[in-house]
């Protein structure tokens, strides 16, 4: 048999391959490109076009959230710190602006993702685990992968150069798209307590004064309100049934038929769970520990957000890829990872539109592998020292794993 052809060495290459974490971005960076390709060729820029077209508004002074026919369907929710972000690629034409807007979101989270402290391995589980979701953030061009790196970076970066970062990412994902304050689940694992508000005020000043440079005081003030006036809106259109509400939720409203319901009990319910693990204060400087809250913190906002949508996924399934690496109960994980893949391609939808529109439990119903797997994760965090018997050591001498942006 010719040497370089045996089955062993082939495999072994094949095994290389796969845990080389160069294949996992080129396998990003080859999801990113078919479906900026698809969206030249189908000409579906839509998305893309309501975020350029928020710096053309803050230049000209006009409201991100009103509707623009001429340019774009639908309108913008998000905060008008996000014009500036979009200015680079709006400067652009629009087929360009494009690929490096999507270009932008797949390897700010894929960076994001690098920053976790656990080994190259379990940061290739997160990457593959993600693609599908990944899939439906590229092919709706969507900032969502950017906005769970913040909320990724908000953590990594939170005992380093005293959490000056940190507070930017949180300060910066609240001010965009309002997530970024699960970034509050971190405050208790900061060294420098009253550092860390500091910082967080002087970021907040910042990114409240700056789209001011290239408008006026009063634009910019007034659209914070209209922000809170359109998100109330958005909120109401999805849970009366006019709008799509992917949230868990939206999931049990459906299943039981209690439009009664309401987001503050929900919501309510949903932030008491969250605070559970949190009776393990003596656990807070262990990393599993704090794994365990971020993979939390990226489940929660999703889970109840009547804004979810297919496309919003990409940042709860790093959530799923701490469980799946923490996780020691490997029927439960080949049981449910799959499920969640599956639901996460959204079949339904794609194959059976009008359908799933009509039966909206049939999108709803998406978030709930998603629950199971949140809820699983409180269940480690609040059985913390029982799980981990033998736990890893304080969180201050891991990080040399830290890798720096």
């Amino acid at each position: 048999m010719i040497p370089f052809l045996s089955p062993d060495k082939t495999n072994r290459s094949v095994t290389k391959i796969y845990e080389d974490y160069r294949f996992a971005f080129f396998l990003w960076l080859a999801v990113t490109l078919i479906f900026v390709i698809d969206s030249w060729i189908t000409n579906r820029l839509n998305n893309y076009l309501i975020f350029e077209n928020t710096f053309r508004n803050l230049i000209n002074q006009q409201s991100f959230y009103d509707l623009y026919p001429d340019f774009h369907e639908d309108a913008n929710h998000y905060g008008p710190i996000f014009s500036l972000i979009v200015a680079p690629f709006a400067a652009l034409p629009n087929w360009l602006g494009l690929l490096f807007w999507n270009l932008f979101n797949c390897i700010f989270l894929f960076k994001a993702v690098q920053t976790l402290p656990v080994s190259q391995k379990d940061r290739l589980i997160f990457c593959y685990i993600a693609i599908p979701c990944l899939i439906e953030s590229m092919l709706n061009q969507q900032f969502n992968a950017a906005a769970g790196a913040l909320i990724i970076l908000n953590y990594t970066q939170l005992n380093k150069v005293k959490g000056f970062y940190a507070a930017m990412f949180m300060v910066l994902g609240i001010f965009v798209k309002l997530y970024g304050i699960v970034g509050l689940a971190f405050f208790f694992f900061c060294k420098h307590k009253s550092r860390y508000i500091l910082y967080s005020l002087f970021w907040a000043l910042v990114f409240f004064m700056l789209p001011m440079l290239f408008s006026s005081p009063l634009f910019v003030t007034d659209s914070y309100f209209d922000w809170f006036v359109s998100l109330t809106h958005k909120n109401a259109t999805n849970v009366s049934g006019e709008g799509i509400d992917m949230s868990i939720m939206g999931f049990f409203r459906e299943l039981f038929h209690t439009p009664i319901l309401t987001n503050s009990i929900c919501i309510g319910v949903g932030a008491l769970l969250f605070m559970i693990p949190y009776l393990n204060y003596k656990c807070f400087k262990k990393k599993r520990f704090q794994l365990l809250i971020l993979s939390s913190a990226l489940l929660f906002p999703i889970l109840f957000s009547t804004g979810a949508e297919d496309c919003t996924f990409i940042i709860s399934i790093a959530g799923v890829g701490i469980w799946y690496v923490l996780e020691k109960d490997r029927l439960l994980k080949n049981i449910l990872l799959p499920v969640l893949l599956i639901t996460a391609c959204n079949f339904p939808l794609l194959f059976f539109p009008e359908f799933s529109k009509s039966h909206r439990i049939m999108l709803s119903m998406l978030s709930f592998p998603y629950f199971l797997v949140w809820i699983r994760v409180l269940y480690k965090a609040f059985m913390y020292k029982k799980i981990f018997k033998h736990d890893d050591e304080p969180m201050a001498t891991q990080e040399n794993l830290l890798l720096n942006i």
